[in-house]
């Protein structure tokens, strides 16, 4: 049985759980019985983003209740949650390396990832936020605060603002940012509605790191 999916943006993962399992009748309730279809038991399946399940992954519980409006380098504005960054790397073979790393992380808890690590990897020089990077440098997905892992490759880690974000059909903000609301203003606070948690703001975010197949996470 195949529980609601959720999409959350354009990338997304399937956690999958037991379902609950019917009830036996009788036949199949006698000592050393199979049960019916035992070899094909149904999965219950929920959909999440790669960037919510890395953050999940981290050690935390709830996800922000709200951000404040920002513009992409698309030039339209979204809500960006407290503290979002991505990762920074020396080099597109570095970027697409580690984040191929993490995917395969989040494969080998149970998840089932759509997304692929070139689509989620970003040359630097495509945008002209705040920041000024070197020639070469690349970029990581969007990750919500608290998400950070421990990686070699990764240079550093940049917050994300103005222009940082969103060029024309990229994908590697949509697990995290949503449109402004109309009427919203740029450096308005303003509540996240595109399927995030509703049970406050992720003040916990970050406060400790968990080891997940050998990496540690955490702010």
């Amino acid at each position: 049985m195949t529980g609601p999916r959720r999409r959350m943006g354009t990338l997304e993962l399937e956690r999958v759980t037991d379902a609950p399992r019917p009830r036996p009748s009788r036949a199949e309730a006698r000592p050393g019985a199979r049960p019916a279809g035992a070899s094909v038991a149904p999965r219950a399946v929920a959909a999440v983003g790669v960037a919510s399940a890395l953050m999940l992954l981290a050690g935390c519980s709830t996800y922000p209740s709200d951000g404040v409006v920002v513009t992409g380098a698309d030039g339209e504005d979204y809500v960006v949650p407290d503290g979002t960054e991505r990762p920074v790397y020396a080099s597109r073979e570095d970027c697409v390396a580690d984040i191929e790393s993490q995917l395969a992380k989040l494969r080998a808890d149970g998840n089932a990832v759509t997304a692929s690590a070139d689509e989620l990897c970003e040359d630097a020089s495509e945008y002209h936020g705040g920041h000024a990077y070197p020639t070469g440098v690349w970029l990581g997905p969007l990750l919500f605060s608290g998400s950070r892992w421990d990686s070699p490759r990764v240079s550093s880690w940049s917050a994300v603002g103005t222009g940082d974000f969103a060029k024309p059909g990229s994908v590697a903000h949509s697990d995290v940012v949503e449109k402004a609301p109309t009427g919203a203003t740029v450096g308005q606070r303003v509540p996240l509605s595109g399927g995030f948690g509703t049970s406050g703001k992720a003040s916990g975010f970050g406060s400790s790191a968990k080891a997940v197949h050998g990496s540690s996470f955490g702010g």
